[in-house]
């Protein structure tokens, strides 16, 4: 008999035997990638340093010095191309004090010694002061210890608060899950916590493998994944088993994670490379969208620009709060529940548009050109978007961003079918927060999707837009925006 899943954990969204971290998450990458910018830093302020104190204050004419920035901050850049090839801005390697010093003296060395090679052969050596260089090299080694110092503090100290753990869910009950889960616990027991076992052949597999319990089937995978915090799925099946993996791919592959298979290249579904859970080998499937650097500037971009914006346009919301109330008796704001981030609902504010008593929460009627339920100032405000611009305390929540797919109501249709029924691909464009504006309604998808065609294409423009996303895309889609308000078209 098939054994009972635990829909405890599996309703509640809380995942056993992990503990909450003790402060914001940090990623990785992001660690990594901030070290490489200070040592850049480092070295062009020792050379700033070198160049005051010994030229400024020694010599005491530092005029007679021209192009030592130059000099500093091509020594810079070539430093950190050094250590990165010398495989030093590895996560893992971070911490390691003794082999991340050694590492920076070699490149230090190597670079020093080429840019000192480089000024000999062209006959300019005479040009740079040999105390100012000897200053500028002792002072890189001074500030490359003490960041090193300091970022191993930090990092140990961010591992203990859990702030640097990755929670990672594993498809697969067998033996190779068994061994993925052992060796993910040997080597990185502290940085990567595993969530629970799936695996669709419940019958057929134990209540725990490796001291971790199988909650479920990859169904119950994506339910616990929408409510509960997932950074990774590794599929752990055996090499023959290609099959079965094509088959998980395609239904995990809408979930807002990163998507990994444990074993081999396998050449039925795309592959984004080889990378690293721990020491366990890993094949890249899928990444989830806006992640690292991504995601701190997307959200930079919602919260800075969204300020702005609420500041500018407070006035005239103001001022279209009061007409609402003069045209018609009712709440100047209308309330909806819409898809969200991870297919989770949330709440969009949107100025009344309609009358009280015509008002469809459900959104399961469309809005047609001249709707008699549409009130004569929501006609205006339809018009040019102007009953969207409460959603700017969604973005400011979190809930949203300035650009990304449009929310839908949650019984939204594409022709006479509802979205997700009508579209294979549709939950794919809530691996982002939705957005007040998008890569779709300034293409011309903006208004009524009153037929099949209408709602493949405006997802397909969706979907493009988290494959392609770039700030500037975003910036070119806000100016867009403006001008298709401006026009008027499609909206009712």
């Amino acid at each position: 008999m098939e054994k009972l899943v635990d829909r405890t954990i599996l309703d509640s969204g809380v995942l056993p035997g992990l503990r909450r971290p003790a402060g914001p998450r940090i990623s990785q990458e992001v660690i990594a990638e901030t070290v490489q910018i200070l040592d850049f830093v480092a070295v062009v302020l020792a050379g700033a340093v070198a160049f005051v104190s010994y030229l400024w204050g020694i010599i005491g004419d530092p005029s007679l010095y021209d192009g030592y920035g130059l000099i500093v901050i091509l020594a810079s850049i070539v430093f950190v191309f050094v250590l990165r090839r010398l495989d030093g801005y590895s996560f893992r390697r971070l911490p390691q004090f003794g082999w991340q010093l050694g590492r920076v003296t070699m490149a230090w060395a190597a670079t020093f010694g080429a840019l000192a090679t480089v000024a000999f052969l062209a006959k300019v050596a005479d040009v740079y002061s040999r105390g100012w260089a000897i200053t500028w090299a002792g002072l890189v080694i001074a500030n490359l210890t003490l960041l090193r110092l300091v970022l191993r503090t930090l990092v140990r100290r961010w591992i203990k608060q859990g702030r640097l753990s990755r929670t990672v869910a594993v498809v697969g009950a067998g033996e190779p899950g068994e061994q993925l889960i052992a060796k993910l616990r040997t080597d990185d027991g502290e940085q990567v916590l595993i969530a629970g076992v799936f695996d669709d052949r419940l019958h057929r597999v134990p209540s725990y493998v490796a001291g971790c319990r199988v909650l479920g089937t990859t169904d119950d995978l994506v339910t616990l994944t929408r409510s509960a915090p997932m950074d990774e799925i590794i599929i752990a099946l055996p090499l023959r088993a290609e099959g079965r993996i094509s088959d998980i791919v395609a239904k995990l592959r809408a979930l807002p994670v990163d998507l990994r298979v444990s074993i081999d290249q396998i050449g039925s579904f795309p592959m984004r490379g080889i990378g690293e859970t721990g020491s366990a080998r890993t094949i890249e499937i899928i990444d989830r969208p806006l992640k690292d650097w991504g995601g701190i500037i997307k959200w930079l971009e919602d919260q800075i620009i969204g300020l702005l914006c609420l500041i500018i346009f407070a006035p005239l919301m103001a001022m279209i709060a009061v007409a609402i109330r003069l045209d018609s008796p009712g709440p100047v704001f209308f309330l909806q529940d819409r898809f969200g981030f991870n297919n989770r609902t949330i709440r969009v504010f949107k100025f009344r548009t309609m009358h009280v008593e015509k008002c469809d929460q459900t959104g399961a009627t469309r809005t047609v050109d001249k709707d008699p339920r549409v009130t004569r100032i929501g006609r205006f405000l339809r018009k040019f978007s102007l009953d969207e611009l409460p959603q700017l305390f969604n973005v400011l929540r979190g809930e949203m961003s300035l650009v990304g797919p449009r929310p839908h109501v949650l019984g939204m249709r594409a022709g006479e079918r509802l979205y997700d029924d009508a579209v294979a691909d549709y939950f794919l464009r809530h691996r982002v927060r939705p957005g007040m504006t998008g890569w779709a309604q300034v293409n011309g998808m903006r208004g009524e999707i009153d037929t099949l065609d209408k709602g493949r294409r405006r997802v397909s423009y969706d979907l493009y837009y988290i494959d392609h996303w770039s700030l500037w895309l975003d910036l070119k889609i806000l100016l867009l925006t403006a001008v298709t308000v401006f026009r008027g078209q499609n909206a009712y």
